[in-house]
């Protein structure tokens, strides 16, 4: 009798433990992309980034092992190189718009205004106005475009990125 009790408890244990494993709490990782903006010699820009997660033109990809399951702090960083007087937009909420990528402007590709949603947070621009940053709750699998938002001298730049969320039954 007892041995059958040791095997029941051994086997809800087990059970115990696979659940578990299901409900797992989500971690929070940081990620820090470094943005070069320089001039293209046609009166345009171009923006080189390096960052985990991203490929060379911005486009980030969040549903990959090691950030698919976590909430990112993403920090964009105008790094050294850039166009001297460059700022991000001083307002976070203006310095990054989002938007679900099927939704961007027709015309334009890019999105129509500063984010409506939960999904992205916290939105902040440093004091020198150099860096950007942004709370991704990263759950729930949709293709976003981004703009990132500059100042130069009173006039508008701006990088259309899209960037990948992962969703919300992952385990990176």
């Amino acid at each position: 009798m007892i041995r059958i009790a040791s095997i029941l408890t051994g086997g809800v244990a087990l059970l115990a433990a696979g659940c578990v494993h299901e409900t797992t709490q989500r971690g929070d990782i940081a990620v820090k992309a470094d943005v070069v903006v320089t001039e293209d010699g046609a009166g345009g820009y171009d923006f080189a980034y390096n960052a985990p997660y991203f490929d060379g033109k911005g486009n980030f990809d969040f549903s990959q092992k090691g950030a698919l399951g976590n909430r990112v702090t993403l920090s964009f960083t105008i790094a050294d190189g850039s166009v001297a007087g460059l700022k991000f937009k001083p307002n976070g909420a203006d310095a990054m718009w989002i938007v679900d990528k099927k939704d961007v402007d027709p015309a334009t590709g890019s999105p129509r205004g500063p984010y409506e949603g939960r999904q992205f947070h916290s939105f902040a621009v440093s004091a020198d106005g150099q860096t950007l940053t942004v709370v991704d709750e990263n759950n729930d699998g949709v293709l976003y475009r981004y703009g990132l938002r500059f100042d130069l001298g009173g006039a508008t730049v701006i990088d259309d990125p899209d960037g990948q969320n992962g969703g919300s039954g992952g385990h990176g």
